[in-house]
């Protein structure tokens, strides 16, 4: 009679069972690995499936199309920093303290040389595949609501002058932008971090003397 307490055990040899959050998140490390090493037109997609120990068969069942990993392998990468914004815009600070750590956070994001060489990839291979662009859009989103919601809260509370919130946003974002177009044209080496930090607080001064109430 079997004892239907015991618990179960792997046969010998056997590679132990992948959840297919597990798998996903190892095809899009993978991907991301490929298209940084390679390029996004010359990756294939039995590279990246055979770089993550999968099948093809498996990588098209959790994802449809190349472009859908390209979307996933930025989001991964946006998802480690979004807290971090999200917790930023939320802190119950005063709102120069707040703007501080926005910008800290999103400059340790598209400052990072993963995100460097990424926009690089996007920018360089756009024209032959258009929907990188449109990948890339619809990645970094959210980080565009978090700034544009943080301009909301605090035209809202009087720290920053009243203006179209949408273009505020942008600009204050492209305080950091910016500094990742320089590294990317080649006019200045990587950030180290006293000298994000540093531009960070330039950045600040530069946003509140224009858009401070």
């Amino acid at each position: 009679m079997v004892d239907s307490t015991q618990p179960q055990t792997r046969g010998p040899g056997r590679p132990p069972v992948r959840s297919e959050d597990e798998t996903r998140a190892l095809i899009i490390a993978a991907a991301a690995k490929a298209f940084l090493e390679t390029g996004y037109v010359r990756t294939g997609i039995d590279t990246i499936a055979r770089d993550a120990g999968v099948s093809t068969r498996t990588l098209y069942r959790l994802f449809n199309a190349k472009e859908d990993l390209l979307k996933e392998a930025m989001e991964a990468r946006i998802d480690a920093a979004i807290g971090g914004l999200d917790a930023a815009r939320l802190a119950r600070v005063d709102p120069r303290s707040s703007l501080e750590a926005l910008l800290t956070n999103y400059a340790d994001l598209a400052l990072s040389d993963e995100a460097v060489r990424l926009t690089r990839l996007i920018a360089g291979e756009r024209q032959e595949v258009p929907a990188l662009a449109d990948s890339y859009r619809q990645a970094t989103a959210r980080i565009t609501k978090a700034f544009e919601t943080w301009v909301r809260d605090h035209q809202t509370s009087g720290f920053l002058r009243d203006g179209d919130i949408e273009t505020v946003a942008h600009l204050l974002r492209g305080t950091i932008n910016e500094a990742q177009r320089q590294i990317l044209l080649g006019l200045r080496d990587p950030f180290t971090p006293a000298e994000r930090q540093s531009w960070v607080k330039a950045s600040i001064a530069l946003f509140l003397d224009g858009f401070a109430a």
